[in-house]
């Protein structure tokens, strides 16, 4: 069973490891099918986390030998003179040591439980790296289409201003009436400029999540699936990576009482004493344990795994516990962000982008003042731009929904 244990672990480092499986799956524009695939392929987190792993691994191979240590061969040789008579004296003996604690177990399920404390830390991360390569991702898109809107109407306040000039040199509006046109335009251009640079900014932080600073970014900003809400908080794999460390921690404790017994070494022995005399003998040597602080008896390494392991029981309650909490309250956000998105049907907004493209002819037409004007396009802006806020607000809070209620965020189909 454990050396299934440790096939599966190094299955998983091939598996999820970030420069395999997904060659090509950023090759062309970032998209809602390999965005966070592109993530985790650029992500040198992950990598670190995998070297992690993969020494995990190695601790758990470590523990596996029978034997605390290889077996010790001495030989000796002497050159014996007693008067006229020469001779060699020559002696081999082999010894071992045995462990008769049951100390093997022990060091194999400390093993066994970081192992399985650096799966989850590892699972952990990839769906941390998921998120925010989602949530870059639905940032991109947001302020594009916010800089979208910022031209339309950057174009429309363009021509309302010169229409209004028009109107003035003909005596038709007030030179005031004029420069106010101007400042609206002049604002809606600042804020057009603000807005590209907030997207090269969000390009930019969607590239050191992806790895590709020069991609095309495709898609619509459109939440994730919905998630049906767990009546109670899954167990998340940060709450699971506690739990093996602490098993590990209280393994390592026994571990550490178990080696207080004493490792006998058993030898045998081979010599010849220089009268052709052949000596052949076994022996077995123990060592002796002394009381603290005489000797050492593992007394203060105990008490210390025993104090981690406690202190992680109760990180792993608060843990949990904020992670219960964090459910709540993303499903709450998910619920009114739900809301919100509903109030801007897509009949209301494109009601108002035709009432604003209309503003210019009302004007010409004098069928509406030109103050007047300007405050009903800031009004029709500030809804259309309410609609992609709440549209965003959707999409962000499907993402925090989807992590809390433990769902994947790594599948191309969200």
């Amino acid at each position: 069973m454990r050396s299934t244990l440790v096939t599966a672990a190094l299955g998983l480092v091939v598996v999820v490891s970030p420069r395999m499986g997904v060659a090509g799956t950023c090759i062309g524009p970032i998209n809602r099918a390999n965005v966070a695939a592109c993530a985790l392929a650029a992500s040198p987190e992950l990598v670190e986390q995998l070297a992690e792993q993969r020494a995990a691994v190695g601790r758990r191979e470590a523990a596996r030998p029978f034997l605390p240590a290889n077996p010790t061969l001495s030989a000796g040789v002497a050159r014996r003179r007693a008067d006229a008579m020469r001779d060699t004296n020559w002696s081999l003996s082999l010894g071992q040591q045995v462990e008769v604690g049951g100390q093997r177990g022990l060091r194999v399920e400390v093993a066994d439980h970081e192992l399985r404390a650096s799966d989850q830390r590892l699972m952990a991360t990839r769906i941390r790296i998921a998120a925010e390569a989602w949530n870059g991702y639905f940032a991109v898109l947001a302020t594009g289409e916010r800089l979208a809107l910022a031209r339309r109407l950057e174009s429309a306040t363009s021509d309302v201003a010169t229409t209004v000039r028009a109107m003035a040199a003909n005596g038709v509006a007030s030179e005031v009436d004029s420069d106010i046109a101007d400042a609206a335009a002049l604002r809606v251009t600042q804020d057009r400029l603000a807005l590209e640079g907030a997207l090269t900014s969000d390009r930019a932080q969607l590239a050191v999540l992806t790895g590709e600073p020069a991609a095309v970014v495709e898609g619509e900003l459109e939440p994730l699936p919905a998630v049906d809400v767990p009546a109670i908080a899954p167990t998340r794999p940060e709450v699971l990576a506690l739990h093996e460390e602490q098993a590990a921690l209280l393994a390592k404790a026994g571990l550490l009482a178990r080696e207080r017994l004493p490792s006998p070494t058993f030898s045998v022995m081979a010599q010849d004493d220089g009268f052709n005399e052949r000596v052949l003998g076994i022996g077995v040597s123990l060592p002796i344990p002394l009381p603290q602080p005489i000797g050492r008896t593992n007394a203060g390494e105990i008490a210390e795994a025993a104090a981690r392991a406690e202190a992680l029981s109760a990180s792993r309650d608060v843990t949990q516990r904020r992670m219960s909490a964090e459910l709540s309250s993303a499903a709450a956000d998910y619920d009114a962000a739900s809301k919100a998105r509903a109030l801007y049907t897509p009949e209301r907004v494109q009601r108002v982008l035709t009432r604003l493209t209309s503003i210019t002819e009302q004007v010409k037409a004098g069928r509406i003042a030109v103050r007047d004007a300007l405050i009903a396009q800031q009004a029709l802006v500030d809804q259309l731009k309410s609609a992609i806020d709440a549209r965003e607000w959707l999409c962000l809070a499907s993402v925090r929904l989807s992590r809390a209620a433990g769902v994947s965020l790594e599948g191309g189909a969200q």
